[in-house]
């Protein structure tokens, strides 16, 4: 990291300001060859005292021309963003402005920054573990704020403070076992006593992957599938849910032939909803289309609603739906409970959902429709421990070294009860720290590095 790197940090377009960062050891020297210090006139930049502001002039290193005035914020090494000298050129936003700028610092010695870079720069620096990296990213593409929330908790810390306390516990079993071996002659017996230490660090972490699937909600949002025969009422609720008149609603079955989608928050989680075909027998060769559509996807939504009509019952076509939805995970809802007299009961659904959620609606009379937003997300947020949420994992990544851990855990523990030798426990344990240690960035590689930060805009 001896170079020193330049990217505009706005949005691209139009605004009030256009900001342009440079980071790196000749962030000063670059920043003295394109500012003329009209309004200062220190001999040099680097005499600024650090976090302040600044008025001044850009000019073209080269042409000698003025581009911009711009305020000038200097922040030295090693209280920025980086860890390194930083200094942000702010000036008018305008498309053709920020780019001028930016290129005067390029032509002044810096190299544009690739995608990440100074967050990446952070990391390596020390200002940030590798889980508060991915929150920066978790934040700006944050599509509700459920979702800012979880990445501000995780940016402050929250889950890197928990992953090092489970660190700290592994170590202490592994310390503890090879001062045992290390030391025989203090003749501490300890044959099969890590078994129960090793147990409870298991149960924390599957306290926190069972929260997993809930971060992940909040960080990418549930897909919800609401499934029916035809005339069901599907489009009805879909139109209830988004608010909207959008998905047409006859009395003529088939009406709906293709996905419709749309996203609404509850309680902070985005939803993608999907209206599907009613599934039933048909000849009609686009709605036969619109069908097999439906069965596809099923396979992909988190949470498939089941409608039944309760002024006809369960028949046949229903059954057909039971069976496409098997194994997966269902709230069932009963439309049309307005109608005289009903044709459903509980027992009866109990027996084809047993356990599952059960929602009593009336898309004519708009009753049931937030108790179900309420259960979707409950189906898929499940009731986190009490604290647990400060700690969410929102990532595949990080959930993956998670079972690795669990996986390497698991094993030293069977080592440990079919009384193996320490070495062959200690394999696993150690396995299970480098996993932790994937998460945090302690043991990760350059690849994944890499492709982590790949997916950063340029100028974070």
């Amino acid at each position: 990291m001896n170079d020193t790197i330049a990217a505009i940090s706005t949005a691209y377009g139009e605004a009030g300001v256009g900001i342009v960062r440079v980071s790196g050891p000749q962030a000063s020297e670059i920043a003295d060859r394109v500012l003329k210090r009209s309004f200062n006139h220190q001999s040099s930049i680097q005499d600024w005292p650090t976090h302040t502001l600044h008025l001044d002039e850009i000019w073209d290193p080269l042409n000698k021309e003025k581009i911009d005035q711009v305020l000038v914020a200097v922040m030295w090494a090693p209280g920025s963003y980086t860890g390194e000298d930083v200094i942000e050129l702010q000036g008018h936003g305008g498309r053709l402005v920020i780019q001028e700028i930016l290129q005067a610092v390029l032509r002044a010695g810096a190299r544009l920054a690739e995608p990440g870079e100074f967050t990446k720069r952070a990391f390596l620096n020390g200002k940030m573990d590798l889980v508060q990296a991915e929150a920066v990213i978790d934040l700006i593409r944050a599509r509700s704020e459920e979702a800012r929330r979880l990445a501000v908790r995780q940016l402050d810390g929250k889950l890197s403070i928990r992953i090092r306390e489970l660190q700290e516990e592994l170590v202490g079993i592994i310390a503890a076992m090879e001062a045992v071996m290390d030391f025989p002659e203090e003749g501490i017996v300890t044959e099969g006593s890590e078994s129960v230490d090793i147990l409870e660090v298991i149960k924390k972490f599957e306290e926190i992957i069972e929260g997993a699937r809930g971060g992940r909600a909040i960080r990418e949002g549930i897909k919800v599938v609401i499934i029916g025969k035809p005339n069901v009422g599907k489009s009805s609720l879909w139109n209830a849910l988004i608010g909207e008149e959008r998905a047409i609603v006859t009395e003529i079955p088939g009406t709906t032939r293709d996905m419709l989608e749309e996203e609404v928050v509850v309680r902070g989680i985005p939803i993608r909803l999907v209206d599907t075909a009613g599934i039933r027998e048909t000849m009609d060769l686009v709605e036969r289309i619109g069908v097999e559509k439906t069965r596809e996807m099923l396979r992909r939504g988190q949470v498939v609603v089941v409608i039944f009509d309760a002024g006809e019952g369960i028949g046949a076509e229903d059954k057909k739906v039971v069976e496409l939805v098997s194994g997966l995970s269902t709230l069932i809802m009963i439309n049309k409970t307005d109608l005289i007299p009903q044709k459903i009961n509980e027992a009866e659904v109990d027996a084809l959902f047993p356990g599952e959620v059960v929602v009593w609606a009336s898309m004519k009379e708009k009753r049931g429709i937030d108790e179900l937003k309420e259960a979707m997300v409950s189906k898929v947020l499940g009731s986190l421990n009490d604290g647990g949420e400060e700690w969410l994992v929102s990532s595949i990544r990080q959930e993956e070294a998670l079972r690795g851990c669990l996986n390497a855990c698991w094993g030293a523990l069977k080592a440990s009860n079919e009384r193996l030798p320490a070495e062959c426990i200690l394999i696993d344990l150690y396995d299970a720290l480098e996993n932790l240690g994937n998460i945090t960035g302690e043991a990760v590689s350059e690849q994944v590095l890499d492709r982590i930060f790949a997916e950063f805009c340029i100028g974070k």
